[in-house]
């Protein structure tokens, strides 16, 4: 049974996914809302063994970095934790986030890089809506409540790029057009640089006679530019509805502009993935060095990472576990004119077809890695194997890079340079980069 009486708290600390720590008789409550340096009145939630949990239900004591967030919808959607804090501090906090996670991981980078920033509004340009028919017939739309399942409607979401915004406040009118009998799961809404696109996904594809309503609702509504995409079933990918032919596209660097289609995997901040690339030069040595060499890009999707390194090394190898995939990044290395990239799938999850797709018996120059949440643990022995005079390992989840980390110390690497890239700004998601050098 939860107690459900308020009780005040001094925050000390706050946790990684954001919350105030505090401790009432020694046990530690995580709060909700709550900032270090504040004194606060909450209500507990939940009650475990060793720990509270609870939300904020008076400020005594304000933080001298607490800020107003910029979303009315702040306190109950689910899609950012850190809007009440000044973004700045939350650019230091990630940084301690990160060093204090390697320190206990055993590793000390010999330079910390400058944390990669870029505009906190308007940054996101791709999001995944979940959809509700209410019982009077309304459409709900919007993320999953915080803690929960539940759908948290929004009107509005500063975070995301233009025009997708306008977008979602015409969605739940838009929807009103689909034939009932058509049960709507999620809707992406994705920003290009030329372009966005509207990607449904339900329980059945529209008819002939269906689609036209629906095509040109959104003509009506003022989005007629958007591309229409459809999935239904058990289809892994999208089929695009409407009749124009142009792709999406977003550009890496000026001379490169890759395409992509919705649902396939991007860097959703379009300016923090510039930096990045940039900084992922930079870590390189001279280009009179690298220009004969080999970099090898794992989890390489379509050649976000793996194009721009074709412009410093003589041969480029991408890999990537998905078909579809090395096919669109065939395609974009054949699309900006470059000849000396290639790309081979692989079960990155085993290893298997790695040493297929590189054979050469001579060291790789660079190990480049970006994999998703649970890390690389399949390829790192492989990795070591190599004796690549460098790694460059892209974290979208710190814990996970430091455990993949200890196969590269035990191989004799050294943690060079490591740094925090505020690709979710207003979250408590951390990105990072770590360089190891043998």
């Amino acid at each position: 049974m939860i107690d459900k009486q308020t009780l005040n708290c001094e925050i000390i600390d706050l946790s990684y996914d954001g919350r105030g720590i505090g401790r009432i008789n020694g046990k530690t409550c995580f709060i909700d809302g709550a900032l270090p340096t504040e004194k606060v009145a909450f209500r507990r939630n939940n009650q475990k063994r060793n720990y509270d949990e609870g939300r904020v239900t008076e400020i005594i004591t304000a933080s001298e970095y607490r800020v107003d967030p910029g979303c009315k919808h702040f306190s109950r959607c689910g899609g950012c934790s850190l809007q009440h804090l000044d973004h700045r501090q939350q650019l230091e906090f990630k940084q301690r986030q990160l060093l204090s996670n390697l320190q206990r991981g055993g590793l000390t980078p010999q330079r910390v890089l400058p944390a990669l920033s870029a505009p906190q509004w308007g940054y996101r340009r791709r999001a995944r809506l979940a959809v509700q028919r209410a019982k009077d017939g309304r459409f709900l739309i919007g993320f999953r409540n915080a803690g929960s399942r539940r759908i948290e409607p929004i009107t509005q979401c500063p975070v995301l790029s233009e025009p997708l915004p306008d977008v979602i406040t015409m969605l739940p009118q838009w929807l009103e057009l689909f034939p009932a009998a058509i049960r709507v799961f999620e809707v992406e809404l994705v920003s290009a640089d030329d372009s966005f696109a509207i990607a449904v996904e339900a329980s059945r594809f529209p008819a002939d006679e269906e689609q036209a309503p629906i095509i040109d609702g959104l003509r009506e509504m003022g989005f007629g530019a958007g591309q229409l995409w459809w999935k239904a079933g058990k289809q892994a990918r999208f089929n695009r509805l409407d009749s124009g032919t142009d792709p999406l596209t977003f550009s890496v660097n000026p001379d490169i502009h890759l395409t992509f289609e919705p649902g396939q995997f991007i860097q959703v901040n379009g300016e923090i993935n510039r930096l990045m690339i940039a900084q992922m030069l930079d870590l390189l040595p001279d280009q009179s060095i690298t220009e004969k060499g080999t970099a090898i890009d794992l989890y390489c999707g379509t050649g976000n990472l793996s194009l721009p390194l074709a412009q410093r090394y003589g041969t480029v190898i991408g890999i990537e576990g998905l078909p579809e995939l090395v096919k669109g990044a065939e395609e974009n290395a054949r699309i900006n004119n470059i000849t000396n990239a290639e790309f081979a799938v692989a079960d990155l999850s085993r290893s298997v077809g790695l040493t297929s797709a590189y054979s050469s018996r001579e060291p790789a120059d660079l190990v480049l890695l970006d994999p998703p949440r649970n890390g690389a643990a399949g390829v790192m022995s492989w990795i070591a194997k190599t004796q690549a005079k460098q790694v460059i390992y892209i974290s979208c989840h710190p814990a996970t890079m430091i455990r993949d980390a200890a196969v590269l110390a035990d191989a004799g690497y050294k943690l060079a340079a490591a740094g925090v890239m505020d690709m979710f700004p207003h979250t408590s998601h951390i990105e990072a980069m770590a360089l190891f050098e043998k």
